[in-house]
């Protein structure tokens, strides 16, 4: 029975009492609960923590705690919104080289193209491509299928160990600009050409060699 029913059935002109016991009744009803925020949810945890201490608890004390809390709760925030996080949790996180038979040469033409009008978001993705497939062409990496931006910055950093941080800022652009909503700069599109250009002329660290 709803509220407008079960008025309809209460007398028209209810006491005070009544029309009180009435609204109660209908409120205690299930389909009223409402769940407690996330918010609520925290509140209530750091204020029990707070209680099970004891009382007296010193104010340092609370300060120290609450910024021990916040710190924790930043740090998941941040590693929740990288890019590549984004990527795997949104299930989009695919293959960087995701059109077939294009070589690194045809990337890089795309990328200079881009450049040329401006495209920035795409001279990123297609200079990271050729990144790779340059790689793949030889034979620093293998032709694995899937392998998105982020595997192929941590692979390719082992290979290349004075770009390793390039990489790991091109592959968090390439992800960013693919799946999140950012935008690339000029500087930050042509650091990924560069990237690509040095890579082309360097030569790979393996393990085997270097022991």
């Amino acid at each position: 029975m709803t509220l407008a029913a079960l008025l309809a059935d209460a007398p028209l002109d209810p006491s005070r009492e009544e029309g009180r016991r009435l609204l109660e009744e209908e409120l205690s009803k299930p389909r009223y609960a409402v769940e407690p925020s996330l918010w609520d949810r925290f509140r209530e945890w750091l204020f029990g923590l707070f209680e099970t201490t004891g009382p007296g608890l010193p104010p340092w004390l609370i300060l120290v705690v609450l910024a021990v809390v916040l710190a924790i709760v930043a740090a998941v925030m941040v590693a929740l919104l990288r890019p590549e996080a984004r990527a795997r949790r949104s299930g989009t996180g695919g293959s960087v080289l995701d059109d077939r038979g294009v070589d690194a040469a045809a990337y890089r033409q795309r990328a200079k193209a881009a450049a040329a009008q401006g495209d920035w978001d795409a001279v990123v993705l297609d200079g990271y491509r050729a990144v790779v497939a340059g790689s793949v062409e030889r034979t620093i990496l293998d032709d694995l299928p899937g392998r998105t931006a982020y595997e192929a910055a941590l692979e390719l950093g082992a290979r290349f160990p004075s770009e390793r941080d390039g990489l790991r800022t091109a592959a968090d652009r390439f992800d960013d600009v693919r799946y999140g909503e950012g935008h690339a700069t000029e500087a930050e599109a042509r650091a990924v050409l560069d990237l690509d250009a040095r890579l082309a002329q360097s030569r790979p660290v393996f393990a085997e060699a270097a022991s």
